[in-house]
């Protein structure tokens, strides 16, 4: 039976393995020039004492590799709609369940070998992809930190390709429609992916909240970490709404204040930074990980039994 299904999706798998050599030949050559310049313009900072500004004039004529690399976060959309849905909505569709699942082998175990060796490919194919954009951004994520590309990189996008491709079958399952099945695959993993990434993300763990200076152009945050927000506080460390001027002191309103910031920071007002540090990348990794993991789970568990109790 395996090397039926390998005849069955070796296209696939073909064109698949193709795309991965092109992004890996492509990361590869771009990656090791990127990395050569990070480390030789960090060299050069150390003795002027001036690294701080890496992050605004390094790679600045990098932005198309840059945004080609970002745009690595829907391949888990692709391998769900091209390998998960068509798995059993094509055989529904057309009528070809009716031969597969009459024979020798069961539809139990048709089912199991389909989407076992579907979500391995999956799992194979986003972590070779990771892989190869997580050594790729090691000089960006030094500048910019990792929580700035979490999608592309680390362990999640493996569970995202799981998540997809279970998603995709499920949804076959129940559509029994190939362009009914594709179109869901696409609103629910988006609106999954969306739903967790913004709104569930940050509240894996509680966020660090400090008060900084004013003064300081930036955040006060440590390096890298994930800014959630930043706000002003007042002298007795409450949120005041910039936005509306009234909370502005009429001291610092004064002509001979030229600089009403210092101003504020002087009376006693301060930058509320709420953040993520960077140093829990890889729990909140394992944690997200895990939440697409279990989802991906339960939909091969209604699949299964959606096929198994529907007629041939």
């Amino acid at each position: 039976m395996s090397y039926v299904i390998w005849r069955m999706h070796r296209n696939q798998i073909y064109f698949a393995g193709a795309v991965l050599a092109g992004l890996a030949v492509l990361l590869g050559i771009t990656g090791a020039v990127m990395s050569h310049d990070y480390h030789a313009a960090l060299a050069g900072c150390g003795a002027t004492q001036s690294c701080s500004d890496l992050s605004s004039t390094l790679f600045q004529g990098d932005g198309f590799i840059i945004d080609l690399v970002g745009l690595t976060i829907v391949a888990p959309a692709l391998l769900g709609l091209f390998w998960g849905t068509p798995l059993v909505a094509k055989e529904l569709e057309d009528g070809t369940n009716v031969l597969a699942w009459t024979q020798a082998i069961t539809r139990r175990v048709w089912m199991a070998r389909n989407v076992t060796w579907a979500l391995v490919a999956a799992a194979i194919w986003g972590g070779a992809m990771s892989l190869i954009v997580s050594w790729w951004r090691i000089p960006e994520n030094a500048l910019y930190g990792r929580f700035d590309a979490f999608d592309i990189q680390g362990v999640a996008p493996i569970a995202y390709s799981i998540f997809a491709v279970a998603l995709g079958i499920a949804l076959g399952t129940w559509c029994k429609r190939l362009l009914p099945a594709l179109a869901s695959t696409l609103v629910v993993l988006f609106t999954a992916r969306i739903a967790i990434g913004i709104y569930l993300r940050p509240r894996f763990m509680a966020p660090v909240r400090g008060l900084f200076s004013l003064v300081n152009d930036n955040s006060g945050a440590p390096a890298n970490a994930w800014l959630i927000s930043k706000e002003v506080a007042n002298p007795a460390g409450h949120v005041v709404d910039t936005n509306n001027l009234t909370f502005f002191p009429a001291a610092c309103s004064d002509s001979h204040y030229k600089d009403p910031i210092s101003c504020l920071s002087h009376l006693g007002y301060h930058r509320l930074v709420t953040y993520q540090p960077d140093s829990r990348f890889w729990t909140f990794q394992a944690i997200e990980s895990a939440i697409f993991v279990v989802l991906a789970a339960v939909l091969v568990a209604l699949a299964f039994r959606t096929v198994l109790r529907r007629d041939a």
